[in-house]
């Protein structure tokens, strides 16, 4: 077997460099596309956890028969922040928000619309709730589709309203490539009918206590 000659040898080292320029001009690309990819996990999975944190509190809250502050309120926010498991930030100043709003029927008003009966929140205070934020006042359910008429709470009926609000950031490397595309908040929002006999007993605001009821 003869040996390669000189010209063969420097075609081989040139394939060689081609390989490596194009690999250099092409990594980046991919590294964007994956930090991108990566980003768009992350928001998914930051939806996911606020969706499942309001459906798992109002469930929780619908089924109370008898509401204390701050005993069965603080177990309401420890379940919300262990389903959150440090994906989306829920309780601190700076970061997401539970709310949880008791609305009942307004019959004073014709045509019938809905009145806030009591709210309980944690985290961020700036983050205000769709149904409104003054006990007593009005409450607005919506369906957030054109044309459709808000939602009226059944008479001697009382409605948990839990909507959770999470802040998700994109990262600095990936916002350059996605801009826009994801949103600095995102939130979920849940409506169940409380599971109690007494549906307007629940219109009353929690007791102040600490020993827990409902979550005991």
């Amino acid at each position: 077997m003869r040996p390669a000659s000189p010209l063969m040898r420097l075609a081989r080292i040139g394939r060689r460099g081609w390989v490596a320029a194009e690999f250099a001009l092409i990594a980046p690309a991919f590294f964007l596309i994956a930090l991108g990819t990566a980003d768009l996990i992350r928001l998914f999975r930051a939806q996911l956890r606020t969706e499942t944190i309001a459906v798992q509190i109002g469930q929780i809250v619908s089924q109370c028969t008898r509401i204390t502050t701050p005993g069965d309120v603080n177990q309401f926010w420890t379940h919300a922040n262990r389903i959150a498991g440090g994906i989306v930030d829920i309780s601190s100043p700076t970061g997401g928000a539970v709310v949880i709003s008791a609305v009942g029927r307004n019959t004073a008003t014709n045509p019938a619309s809905n009145r806030l009966a009591w709210q309980i929140r944690t985290g961020n205070t700036s983050f205000v709730p769709s149904v409104g934020t003054t006990p007593g006042g009005t409450a607005t359910i919506t369906h957030n589709i054109p044309g459709v008429t808000p939602f009226v709470v059944p008479a001697n009926q009382t409605v948990f309203v839990t909507e959770v609000f999470a802040i998700v950031q994109p990262w600095p490397l990936s916002a350059g490539l996605i801009g826009t595309a994801l949103p600095a908040t995102i939130g979920a929002k849940t409506l169940f009918l409380t599971r109690a006999r007494d549906p307007q007993s629940l219109q009353t605001a929690p007791t102040n206590s600490p020993t827990a009821e409902c979550t005991a």
